[in-house]
């Protein structure tokens, strides 16, 4: 292929990678630049200039809080040595096959071959992970683009070496060392779903050029907050930017709208009982052809059960949507708060080699039947003690089979007298807990024969509010839902699976309940 064919969402990226901008500070007749003085740590007036001197009109003036871009978006350059790159953070959003890894990998090919030794890193939660799907692809894409054999690609080690010096490398961030020890000149975060903000926090601040998130917005995340940055910008693409998109996967996306979300129903044409039922043949509400075409296909969606409102939001259209049968819509509350609530701390704990291991903190405030919940531990024991020093892994073993559960709650400072209610499926570690003088530790009832009850408690039973450091507690009550059987029938079984927090903060409740704290629901 002699020239590149790209869609537009690469053009907004490659702009969004070039543009420039001033940092200035506007008065009323001059306009000062700005540098950063790495003595002072922070921007400092270098010149000034009378504001008749430039024609602010062939700018964009974007003034923020604790900044003001002047942005040159004609390519001016009038004062060179002042400009800085306008962004730093570019997050691509949208629905699935919009273009988005295509995209990012002409970008982060493209920079390393433009630019001398430049380290550009490419990361999901594990380089397994990373490796079986951005990896097979940018290969794949590179091949079909003839373009696979400019830099050496080293299969071993999964990096692409440029003739200039510069390189591409595929990470996960299952390495903690080699998360807090790389630095690069490109990161780019694919689906980081699973990557948490202090792994975020720890590659950006590794990164001097520019930071790659691209993502479908299904959930609330630190993403949001990495938007909102005056130096990030959010591109947004559906399917239907990709010109490149296979028919059939078009017609899979496009089988999800729902009449709901058709064009004739949101602008108020019709009312959505009359959309389900309009004569299209007829017309006789004179729909232009477009919105006609479409209202057809979402009724051919419904009548075929295709249709998913949750699903077109999310894959079809890019956008954050909310599980149909979403269980809980709990409350953020401040840590700090949480720390100055002079309440009884108990704890629950969900016992995980594999899957994650739950301590989760609970206060109930009988005066507002508020459940205040903070989340000390989401983590694997094997995770843990690949992260602990040969040291700390020989005084564990000392402390026996189960040293490990000492270990973690003298880490987390849990006091001896702490009431613990844990996970009946290892006795064991109770007895052990106990054992190391956490006498008030117990075993939770078998939660799997009284699940209803206890959904029901912290459904509508209590108020929960959860810490905004709590992160995975944030994210498993967004996803908790009611299970659906194969002809869409909501069951009243819950999804299981991503559930470990809200297992341990349910046997705290329902504890406490048993107690007659909790008043009976």
């Amino acid at each position: 292929m002699s020239k590149l064919e790209v869609t537009e969402v690469f053009d907004w990226n490659w702009s969004a990678m070039n543009l420039k901008a001033y940092n200035v500070i506007i008065t009323e007749n001059e306009i000062s630049f700005l540098i950063y003085n790495e003595y002072e740590q922070d921007y400092i007036v270098d010149k000034t200039i009378l504001k008749s001197e430039i024609d602010l009109d062939k700018y964009k003036v974007e003034v923020y809080e604790t900044i003001t871009y002047l942005t040159d978006i004609n390519e001016l350059k009038e004062y060179p040595e002042y400009l800085i790159k306008r962004y730093k953070y570019i997050v691509n959003e949208g629905s699935s096959r919009s273009s988005k890894t295509a995209t990012l990998i002409d970008c982060v090919h493209l920079y390393a071959e433009a630019n001398k030794g430049k380290r550009c890193t490419i990361w999901r939660d594990t380089k397994t992970d990373c490796k079986k799907t951005v990896l097979v692809d940018m290969v794949k894409h590179l091949k079909r683009t003839n373009r696979f054999f400019k830099p050496k690609f080293n299969k071993t080690e999964s990096i692409f070496t440029y003739k200039n010096g510069s390189s591409v490398e595929i990470h996960g961030t299952d390495d903690e060392e080699t998360v807090h020890g790389l630095t690069q000149d490109i990161a780019w975060l694919n689906e980081p779903y699973k990557i948490g903000v202090d792994t975020f926090d720890q590659i950006d601040q590794r990164t001097s050029d520019f930071v790659f998130i691209d993502w479908n917005p299904k959930k609330d995340s630190w993403i949001d907050d990495v938007k909102k940055k005056p130096n990030a910008i959010t591109i947004k693409s559906t399917f239907k930017n990709n010109f490149f998109c296979p028919l059939d996967q078009k017609d899979k996306l496009l089988g999800y709208q729902t009449v709901k979300q058709s064009n004739a129903v949101i602008s108020g044409q019709l009312e959505l009982i009359e959309a389900f039922n309009y004569n299209t043949k007829l017309n006789d509400k004179n729909l232009n052809e477009k919105d006609l075409k479409e209202l057809k296909r979402c009724i051919e969606n419904e009548k075929q059960n295709s249709a998913n409102e949750f699903k077109w939001s999310v894959y079809g259209l890019g956008e954050k949507g909310e599980r149909p049968h979403r269980i809980y819509h709990w409350n953020e509350c401040n840590y700090l708060d949480y720390l100055n609530l002079e309440i009884e701390e108990w704890f629950g704990c969900d016992w995980g080699k594999v899957d994650p291991w739950a301590i989760i903190g609970c206060k109930y405030d009988r005066n507002t039947n508020r459940l205040y919940v903070h989340q000390y531990l989401h983590q694997s024991e094997d995770n843990i003690i690949k992260k602990l020093d040969n040291e700390t892994k020989r005084r564990i073993k000392q402390d026996g089979e189960e040293g490990l559960v000492n270990y973690m709650f003298k880490y987390l400072n849990i006091d001896l007298k702490s009431k613990i209610v844990c996970d009946s499926n290892r006795p064991l570690k109770v007895e052990q807990l106990r054992r190391f003088g956490y006498e008030n530790a117990v075993v939770a009832e078998n939660e799997q024969k009284r699940i209803l009850d206890g959904i029901e408690l912290l459904d509508y039973g209590v108020d929960v509010y959860f810490t905004n450091t709590s992160d995975k507690i944030k994210e498993e009550q967004e996803e908790y839902s009611w299970k659906v059987d194969r002809y869409n029938k909501v069951l009243e079984e819950p999804e299981g699976g991503k559930d470990h927090s809200l297992d341990a903060i349910k046997y705290c409740a329902r504890k406490m309940q048993a107690y007659g704290i909790i008043k009976k629901v």
